[in-house]
Formats: C-alpha cells, structure tokens, sequence
C-alpha cells in the first residue's frame, strides 16, 4: 500500500551578508541569533547543508535532534560573484543574463543551475525516510519549488524567506523519486522576525 511523502524544506535564518543583501554560496558564514518557535517535544534526524547557517538553524528549531549535514544540499556556488552585491553586478552583462536564464548562464567559475539542482535531487532522493526534514539554502529550496509545486512558476518568483517551512505531500514516496508535481503545499514561518533578505 502506498504510504504519503511529505518533504519539508527550511530556509536557514540570516546571516550578516545575507542582511547586507550580497550573494552568499559556500562561504561559511554563522547566523545571527533570532526568536524561532522550537520544537522541543520529539527527538528526530534533521538533515541539510552541511554549512554553519543551516546546522545552527537546526539546532535553535530542532534542539534535542540529530543533525546530518551534507555538501549535496549547499547553495549554488556563486563563483566570482561571491559576496557581491546586485548593486556590484547589476553592469555586468554576465550577471544580467544569469537573471534571465540561470539554466544556460553560470556565475564565473561557479555553478548552473541545473548542476545544483542534481546535487540537490540526489541528496533528497538518497534520505532513508518519508518525512524528512532538511535545512537548506533559498536556492535548493526554490528549485524544489519550482519543480515539484502544483502551480508552475518561474524560479524567481518563488518568494522564500529566512525562517519559512515548506512541506511539499505526494501520494507515494514513488511519486516524489518519478519527478511527478506534489497534490499539496503549504508554509509555516519559525521565526518572530520579519526583518529578512532574498539573498540566499
């Protein structure tokens, strides 16, 4: 019989460059500290970026669970856009077609979309459960989004800030593994602050 697939995915909470709004890959950076509601009843195995941001986060929403961290589910790497603001960028022709296509355009010396959006698929695809819970970056998650949700929508436009919880359902986890749309989704916010960036 076909058991449900419920994926949820938590953006991280913010870090200085990201509320200094410049573009923020594989840097290391920490959080700063915010109010998050947690879930202190059960004991569980979070999983997520093996980056400081998404396993600080997970120890303030998760505190008495087991936090697995994996490369496969960092943020894009921006390359030489590293820590570069829009304001930096926005002459750079490079940039302004990345915007447009991030599928066909890579930063320099960075990623393409579509190369993590693999590592990220065979991460999900590759944790032993059918709840899992992993703390990402806005990348994965808008990937994710934008692949899998009912309503087709550009990648841009998925609008996912510091602190959300997106639970994503399908009928099966054979469903979720054959690519198909999810039957629903929905967004809860764990944090108090509303003070977010979109930089990832």
């Amino acid at each position: 019989m076909a058991i449900d697939f419920h994926l949820t995915l938590i953006r991280h909470l913010p870090t200085l460059a990201n509320v200094e709004r410049r573009y923020i890959g594989w840097s290391d950076e920490s959080i700063n500290q915010t109010v998050v509601k947690q879930d202190t009843a059960s004991q569980k195995i979070i999983y997520g970026s093996d980056l400081k941001r998404c396993q600080q986060s997970a120890e303030l929403f998760y505190p008495k669970s087991t936090y697995h961290g994996s490369p496969a589910f960092r943020e894009m790497s921006f390359g030489d856009w590293e820590l570069k603001t829009y304001e930096d960028l926005k002459e750079d022709v490079i940039y302004q077609k990345w915007l447009s296509n991030p599928d066909l355009v890579s930063p320099p010396n960075g990623e393409f979309l579509h190369q993590m959006a693999a590592r990220v698929l065979f991460g999900l695809k590759n944790i032993p459960c059918n709840q899992p819970i992993v703390v990402t970056h806005g990348g994965p998650i808008r990937y994710v989004l934008h692949k899998y949700a009912p309503d087709e929508r550009n990648f841009w436009l998925w609008n996912v800030k510091h602190g959300d919880k997106w639970t994503l359902s399908w009928d099966s986890r054979q469903c979720f593994e054959e690519e198909k749309r999810c039957k629903s989704i929905s967004v809860e916010r764990i944090t108090e602050s509303e003070r977010m960036s979109d930089n990832t």
